[in-house]
């Protein structure tokens, strides 16, 4: 059966159904698909009978589609959303966290080898020395436990035997791309081996900025990975690893545009910048906006002006060891022993006013030091002849984080009949042409430094047990007890103003000050441009984007808050296999069907809101309710998987904008009291024939706050309170709908053998905002404060050699160059602007392996 290309979209459902029947004509020349083992419920088993929504990729998969990194991973698994930058953010059906902080846990758990690893900036994995990734959806608050609401992603590495075998892998594309991954096995002993790996990855980066930071969006990642395996005997094995990572990157400049002129720091307050001479018609934000678009700077360039470099700085070390015992033919013991060190560097956090002037930056200006240990017991074992099957253990984790966060703020001018009506709690109305008495101060605090010390204990005590009810039904319960203690030390130490104020008014321009601004006194007034002398007396001499203001030690303010938060988590799943007498005749060669209902917790802690200090952000907790299938047909050629599920939250944690008691913007985190996901997913595989492979995926989700609401941001600015419903919105960075088709055809002779590959992803919309403003302004328009649908398509080309030990490829990702954005934030309430991050354009290279 032929039929022309169906392009991602309903399309791609149609596709999927009509692949299915499309089946009835595969005849005896076709495939077989490989039974997938995984250890989604910490034993081996066939993905086909787990009631898991799971995809599972193994090492070659990832080199048949050029996956030289998980986050490429996007493309393919269904309700999977990964986004690369300062915080590495992985979304699972809608749920994920996309600051970083360190105060707040990722919603995504990423294991390696049964380690957990805490943080999201260590989670993208390059794939060197990777056995398998698997994808597990929807919350597995049982046995992988923490931080789990959305899902998890379980990462296995080859492990040390007693063969010699080796491999190097050279890659080198556009934009100075060069790539080195190399392996060998290295047996010391009969029951003693190690192994060693090595993954260097650099290029120049593909977006320039026209400023004196080179290019960015840049890749620069070196590790090194040592393994040993000691096997004494049959029933005991112990494997250890060291993971040495370092990353020395540019991260992606992004451009500007302005989603509404109505913000706070526009005419919201109708706010006057550097450059602004009349404060009826400020032009000077737009204008700084307009430096950096992309309209003014043309294609794949950015204008960060003088700030610091973008860079990420991260160093890490893991020390793990694995220890098994099989202590009879139905009983296994597993500990899971791990420490975690990471030190990262300064960064150049956000930049509200979006351009290249240095109005606004808000910077991480010390190293960051963050410190993990993990223990973990599972023990599992089978009885009654093996229908049941347990697993129960315990989980304990000790981290420790420091986090510095500094913010500065330039002077704005305000019109002194702006400022009468501010005053009065208004909403200030136009200034007159020219305007009247030019006052020249801070929309916020000018300069405030931060430092957290932070300490997380967790432990949980987990049960797990299925059992056969009969050949074809297995019931499944499970139960964990987590409680994790949250202890947080802020201190923050502030601007000194009466410093500030002496030396603004030193020369005679300024007069004295009143409710934090001063009267500029010049003779031209407004035309003299006040707030640009005013910002020119204070500058950034140090180069580390935060102006240089006087601090009063005597503002320091230190808190500490402590509290335990604990949960139970359950689950229950019954899952059903049609019986082999009613499939004798049928295409179908097994199917499963499952129910599942289960629970999953991320911890609550403390966000620093202003002036008003630590606020205690409740947990986070999701109900889900599942059902799903599992078939193989056709011979087993055909393997189509889905699922459908309804998420309930409690207490989702969500950033946004909002204001302190004295009235300063802040963005902080908080919590939306009811929010939902309805969701539907399908994968296909499908082997035709021997030669051809097809695979597709496809799902749907539709998420919606039911009770969101806070305050209005200018109205909390002006003192006033008023209440902005938010529940009509939807959740940011993840698609309603994604979608994916892969073919892949293999030609073989005497030359050994070439396969073809092209891969075709597709994303509808995506909201990157935080505040309604933005929400309106994607309704409206989503390049405005998002991303339109939009499609990628790769493809791939390898030869492979008779004796399968040499192969090389010539690949092109986003064949098509298509333009679209990763993020990174709209917050159109407040600053006013978009900072848009590109994703890559076209990239094309060579890929060459050597095995010995």
């Amino acid at each position: 059966m032929t039929s022309r290309p169906v392009l991602p979209g309903k399309g791609l459902t149609a596709f999927v159904l009509l692949s299915a029947l499309a089946c009835n004509d595969i005849h005896a020349a076709s495939g077989t698909l490989e039974e997938v083992l995984v250890t989604a419920r910490k034993r081996s088993e066939s993905m086909q009978d787990i009631p898991i929504a799971v995809s599972a990729i193994s090492a070659d998969d990832l080199r048949d589609r050029g996956i030289s990194n998980t986050s490429e991973l996007t493309k393919s698994v269904p309700s999977l959303e990964i986004r690369k930058g300062q915080a590495n953010q992985i979304y699972i059906r809608g749920i994920g966290e996309r600051t970083g902080f360190a105060r707040v846990d990722p919603t995504v758990g990423v294991y390696l080898d049964d380690l957990f690893l805490p943080r999201s900036d260590g989670q993208l994995l390059d794939t060197v020395d990777i056995r398998s990734i698997q994808v597990l959806r929807g919350p597995q608050g049982t046995l992988f436990g923490k931080n789990t609401t959305g899902g998890a992603m379980v990462v296995s590495l080859l492990k040390p035997d007693d063969s010699d075998d080796a491999y190097v892998e050279l890659g080198l594309g556009n934009y100075a791309m060069n790539r080195l991954k190399a392996g060998i096995n290295i047996p010391i002993s009969d029951h003693f081996y190690s192994r060693a790996a090595i993954n260097i990855t650099k290029d120049d980066g593909y977006l320039e900025d026209i400023g004196p930071s080179g290019n960015t969006a840049s890749n620069d990642r070196q590790s090194l990975l040592l393994q040993t395996r000691w096997e004494p005997s049959e029933n005991f094995t112990l494997d250890t690893q060291a993971f040495l990572g370092k990353i020395r990157e540019m991260m992606t400049g992004t451009t500007c545009t302005v989603p509404n002129k109505n913000a706070l720091y526009y005419q919201g307050l109708w706010v006057a910048h550097s450059g602004d001479t009349d404060p009826s018609n400020p032009r000077a934000f737009q204008e700084n906006c307009d430096a950096n678009s992309r309209a003014r700077l043309g294609d794949l360039k950015t204008n960060l002006g003088e700030k610091p470099r973008l860079g990420k700085d991260l160093d890490t070390l893991l020390l793990a060891a694995t220890a098994e015992w099989q202590l009879s033919e139905s009983l296994n013991l597993k500990t899971v022993i791990g420490l975690r060190g990471e030190k990262e560097g300064p960064i150049h956090a956000s930049d509200p006013d979006g351009g290249p002037a240095l109005w606004t930056s808000y910077i991480n200006t010390e190293d960051s030091d963050r410190r993990s240990y993990s223990f973990e017991v599972q023990l599992n074992g089978d009885a009654i002849g093996q229908r049941l099957r347990y697993t129960v253990g315990f989980f304990a984790m000790q981290e420790t984080n420091t986090e510095n966060f500094s913010t500065s703020n330039a002077f704005r001018g305000i019109d002194a009949q702006t400022l009468a009506e501010i005053a009065a709690s208004s909403n200030p109305t136009q200034p007159l042409p020219g305007g009247t008495v030019p006052l020249v101060g801070f929309i916020g605090a000018p300069l405030v430094v931060s430092d957290f010390d932070l300490e997380n204990s967790t432990g949980a005590l987990f049960a797990q047990a299925s059992f056969d009810i009969s050949e074809q039904l297995e019931l499944t319960l499970g139960y964990r007890i987590t409680a994790e203690q949250r202890h947080s030390e802020l201190s923050t130490t502030e601007a000194d103003m009466d410093a500030i104020g002496q030396q603004l008014t030193l020369g005679g321009l300024f007069g004295p000050g009143a409710s934090g601004f001063y009267p500029y006194l010049g003779p031209l007034r407004w035309l003299d441009d006040p707030v640009g002398l005013a910002n020119q007396i204070f500058t950034d001499a140090d180069g580390d984007a935060l102006i240089d203001y006087p601090l009063d030690p005597d503002s320091t303010r230190s808190e500490m808050r402590e509290e335990t938060f604990r949960q139970s988590t359950p689950m229950v799943s019954l899952a059903y296999n049609l019986p082999d007498h009613w499939l004798a005749d049928a295409p179908i060669n097994s199917a499963m069907f499952y129910a599942t209902w289960s629970r999953g917790f991320k911890s609550g802690f403390f966000e620093p809101r202003g002036v008003d200090g630590l606020q205690r952000i409740e947990p986070e907790v999701v109900t889900n309710h599942e059902l799903g299938f599992k078939i193989d047909a056709f011979d087993r050629s055909v393997r189509l998987n889905g699922a459908v599920y309804a998420m309930d939250f409690e207490d989702q944690q969500l950033i946004s904008v909002g204001a302190d008691s004295a009235q300063n913007v802040v963005v902080v985190f908080g919590n939306a009291g009811q929010s939902e996901i309805r969701g539907s997913e399908l994968e296909l595989l499908w082997l035709p024939t021997i030669q051809l492979q097809i695979n597709a995926s496809l799902s749907i989700n539709n998420y919606r706050y039911t009770e969101f609401s806070e305050l209005d941001l200018q109205s909390a600015v002006l003192g006033r309170e008023e209440i902005v419903d938010r529940s009509k919105e939807t959740f940011p960075v993840s698609p309603d709908k994604s979608a994916a088709i892969g073919a892949q055809y293999t030609w073989s002779g005497d030359y050994g053998l070439i396969i073809s590959r092209l891969d075709l992803s597709y994303k509808s919309e995506i909201f990157y905002g935080f505040d309604p403003g933005s929400y309106a302004a994607f309704k409206n328009d989503p390049a405005m404060a998002g991303q339109p649908a939009y499609h990628l398509l790769d493809a791939r080309l390898s030869w492979q050699n008779s004796e399968g030990d040499l192969s090389l490829s010539a690949w092109v990702k986003n064949l098509s160059d298509e333009r679209y954005r990763i993020g990174v934030v709209a917050v159109a309430d407040s600053s006013g602007v978009y900072n848009e991050g590109w994703g890559e354009p076209r990239m094309f290279g060579i890929d060459l392996r050597q095995e010995f």
